[in-house]
C-alpha cells in the first residue's frame, strides 16, 4: 500500500470514529486552497527550513476553527515529514468518504447541454445500475462527441457517444481488413 493510501486509510479512520468525515474533508479543501493562494504558507508548510514545533503551533493557530481531525494530520504529516503527499492525499480521502457514505462520482460528458428533468433522470438510472448508490454528476459539455455520452466512474469508462461508435466502427473495419 502507498504512502498516501496508508496516510488517507489512517484519516479516514479517525474521522469515521470522531463523526469528522464531512467537516474534515472540507476543512482539508479550504486548507489546500489557502496553500495554493499563499506564496508565504505554501513556502511555510512545504519548507524544511522551519522547525517542526513552530510548525505545530502555527497549525494550531491556522486551524483554530477545524476539526481536531485536521489539526492532528496535518501536524502527523508535519512529524513524519511528508507535508509533500498532502494534495494527493486529499482525493484518495474523499473517495473514502464518498465510498462509506454510499456515493459514487460519476463524470457524464454529453455532446449538449441536458436540461435538469433529464440529468435527474440519468442520475436515477444510474444508481439503479450501480446498486443504489448515491449518484453525485459531474457534467461536462464535449460537442465533439457528435451525440450520446461518455460515463466515467473509478477506473470504468463507457463510451456510448457517437464518435466513440464510429471510433468503434473504424477499428473493427481495420481488424478485419475492410478498410
Amino acid at each position: 500500500m502507498s504512502a498516501v493510501s496508508t496516510y488517507a486509510q489512517a484519516l479516514f479512520g479517525a474521522t469515521r470514529e470522531r463523526g469528522e468525515l464531512e467537516e474534515t474533508l472540507e476543512n482539508l479543501k479550504e486548507f489546500v486552497d489557502a496553500l495554493h493562494k499563499s506564496e508565504e504558507l505554501r513556502s511555510f508548510f512545504y519548507g524544511v527550513q522551519i522547525p517542526e514545533g513552530q510548525k505545530r503551533r502555527a497549525i494550531d493557530a491556522l486551524t483554530e476553527e477545524m476539526t481536531s481531525s485536521t489539526t492532528n494530520f496535518l501536524k502527523v504529516l508535519v512529524e513524519n515529514g511528508r507535508t509533500e503527499i498532502l494534495e494527493e492525499v486529499l482525493p484518495r480521502y474523499e473517495d473514502l468518504v464518498k465510498e462509506y457514505q454510499g456515493k459514487v462520482e460519476v463524470e457524464f460528458v454529453t455532446a449538449i447541454e441536458l436540461s435538469d428533468e433529464t440529468l435527474n433522470r440519468v442520475r436515477s438510472r444510474l444508481g439503479e445500475i450501480l446498486d443504489g448508490r448515491e449518484v453525485v454528476l459531474e457534467t461536462s459539455v464535449d460537442s465533439d462527441l457528435v451525440g450520446g455520452a461518455v460515463f466515467r466512474f473509478g477506473e470504468t469508462r463507457i463510451d456510448g457517444s457517437v464518435r466513440g461508435r464510429l471510433q468503434g466502427l473504424r477499428e473493427t473495419m481495420l481488424e478485419r481488413g475492410s478498410v
